[in-house]
Order: structure tokens, then sequence, then C-alpha cells
């Protein structure tokens, strides 16, 4: 026997039929489930990019930016058994990414380095601010533009992080958390380092440290012990240094350098360790709850499941937690639309750019 439905049960039951069928809208870029693999692919083309691209132009590329005159100490001038000592020639492009477009990329890199290796030696060689600036405003657009979506997206180490995630996914290892004690301790760290390379890049540029010795010691201390000097060239086959015995300054930045670069691989324990450590990133965090793009949420949509704090590589909680502001960009959020791509709500979380939504959650 059939049973009546009332009014009330009709019109639930109408609704719930129209939910659906309605077919969800089209968002500005992508569908949100495709978020990652798109993602996938931009980091790859970026890596390869990087690691390979200037060995395809036996020329360098000019740009409207001006060339800044090397000064000394400088990379070409080390032997093969210092630190410092590079494979190839000046790179293809003088660019200075907002990435790790590392100057030990194998023979010639296309693109110059990242920023803070242009910061740490122009500051040693006193270069001309009417030199420097164009390149610095260069920097500034970019971040302030796009912030940390250069970690997520573009940068070589960060690609590789998250195929040592994916390494330990298929293998079907339990992930380890870290801690928030650590991830404080790891976020002091990382600043330290970066403010600790910007004063030591001046104070090695006065003639008291002399001009070998402490001076050729410490230049580019950041870039010395940096896991992507290991990392890359042997990607193109060449065998980087791997320990200097100058003196002990060398020495004990060899140790430091050997550390952090076992420490990179912790990244297949814990997402992106090494981008909680990362210098740059501590630099690129200053600007990205100010960037044009921006992470945002619709807080009466959100039923608190916590899906964005799970799915988080950086362990970010800000997401979750906000309750007042619509835009939830945390400084230390990589932009990877993570959870945009796995929030259940429908419009709750978006991702924009200038006021545009380039993709959001349903």
């Amino acid at each position: 026997m059939l049973m009546k439905l009332d009014d009330g049960a009709q019109s639930v039951l109408q609704q719930r039929q129209q939910v659906k069928l309605k077919m969800p809208s089209l968002v500005h870029l992508t569908k949100p489930k495709r978020v990652t693999t798109i993602r996938r692919f931009v980091q790859f083309i970026s890596l390869v990019a990087i690691l390979y691209g200037g060995w395809l132009f036996p020329h360098a590329i000019e740009t409207p930016l001006p060339r800044i005159k090397p000064g000394i100490p400088r990379t070409t001038l080390y032997e093969r058994n210092r630190i410092l000592w590079v494979s190839g020639e000046e790179a293809v492009i003088e660019l200075y990414l907002p990435i790790l477009a590392c100057r030990f990329v194998a023979h010639s890199p296309l693109f110059r380095s990242c920023f803070l290796h242009c910061l740490s030696e122009n500051l040693t060689w006193l270069t001309s601010l009417k030199v420097l600036l164009p390149h610095i405003l260069l920097f500034l657009v970019l971040t302030l533009l796009l912030g940390r979506w250069w970690c997520g997206w573009i940068c070589p180490l960060g690609a590789m992080q998250d195929a040592l995630t994916w390494l330990r996914q298929k293998f079907a290892i339990a992930s380890l958390v870290c801690q928030q004690p650590l991830r404080q301790f790891l976020f002091n760290m990382r600043h330290l380092l970066l403010w600790l390379t910007v004063a030591i890049s001046i104070l090695i540029a006065f003639p008291i440290f002399g001009r070998g010795g402490v001076n050729d010691s410490l230049f580019l201390v950041y870039c010395q012990i940096c896991p992507a000097r290991l990392i890359y060239p042997p990607f193109g086959g060449v065998n980087p240094c791997w320990y200097d015995t100058t003196n002990g300054i060398t020495i004990f930045l060899t140790i430091l350098g050997l550390t952090f670069f076992a420490t990179f691989f912790v990244s297949f324990l814990i997402p992106r360790f090494w981008c909680r450590i990362c210098a740059i990133g501590a630099l690129l965090s200053y600007f990205n709850r100010g960037a044009f793009l921006t992470l945002e949420k619709h807080h009466k949509k959100c039923t608190s499941c916590g899906a964005c704090r799970r799915c988080c590589p950086m362990d970010i909680e800000r997401v979750y937690r906000e309750k007042n502001l619509k835009v939830v960009t945390d400084p230390e959020c990589l932009l990877c639309f993570r959870c945009v791509e796995v929030c259940p709500e429908r419009n709750c979380l978006s991702a924009k750019i200038f006021g545009k939504t380039l993709v959001r959650s349903w």
C-alpha cells in the first residue's frame, strides 16, 4: 500500500531531488578534484625546466633588468675541493626567483639562483642599490602576487618532498606527526637562519674580516648548508663537493650542511619537513597574508569536520579554527589548495586572486 506524503515531506523530497539533479558550476580554472593532478604536472615541468633548462640554450638570454657585475669572492673562483664550487658557467637567464632555483645546478642553470642567494652575495659585494633595486622589485612583485604559492607549486625541492610523501603512501607507511613544540622550534630556527644569513653577508663585506679566510669561508653561508647544493648536481651527472676541510669554519659548515641534507629526507615521514626549515620559505612567509592570491573561508558553511586540518602538509590549523576572518591564508601556507580540494562543503573554501575565484570546494 502506498502512503501519501504530506505537503512538508513532499517539499523536502523535491528539494533533495533538485540538489541531486543540479550540476556543479564550473570554477574559474579547474574543478577541485583535479587540483592535485594539475599541481603535480606543474611541479614536474618546473623541476625539469630548472634542473635541465639551461642545457637547451648555448648563449645567455638578456633581460630588461641590469646585469649585476660579480664581485669577490664569487662561486666561479672556488676550486673543486671547496663547498661553493660550481660545475657550470653563469646562468642562461639572470633572474633571481622566490624558489630554490639554485646556482649549483649541474652545468649552466636556467635561472641565476634563488633570491636569498642574490641578497646574500650582493650584500657582501656592496652592490649599488641602483643596480640591485630592479631585482628586488621583481621579487616583491612575484611574492606580493602569489605569496608562498611558489613553494607549493614551483620549487623543485618542494616537488621532491611531495614525491617522498607519495612514495611513503605507496608503501602504506604511516606518517609521523610534527608536534607543536617541534613546529615552533623549526619556525624559530628558519627565521634565525634567514637573519643570520643577512647579518653575516653584511659583516663579511667589511675589511676587518679580510678578503680571504673568514670572508672567503662565510660567503653565501646559507648556500653552503642548503640541501639543494648537494641534491641538484647529481641529477645532471655531477658529483658536488661533499666536504671542505680548508679551515674550522668550512668544517663546521660541512657538518651542518650534511646534517640538513639528511634532515631533508625526514620528509619521507613528515610531509614537507624541509619547508619548515627553509630560510627562503621564511622570507616568503612575510608576504603570504598580504598577497593577492588568497585562501578564503565561508564560515556559515563550515561544519568543523576537520578535513582541512588533517590534509594540510604543513599542519596548519588556522583554516580550521578561524571563525571570523574571511581570509584564512596562514604565513606558513604553501597555497597548494589541498584543503579546498578535500573540503566536503560546497563553496566553504575558495582560492582567489584579485577577488576572482580560481578554485572552490564542493
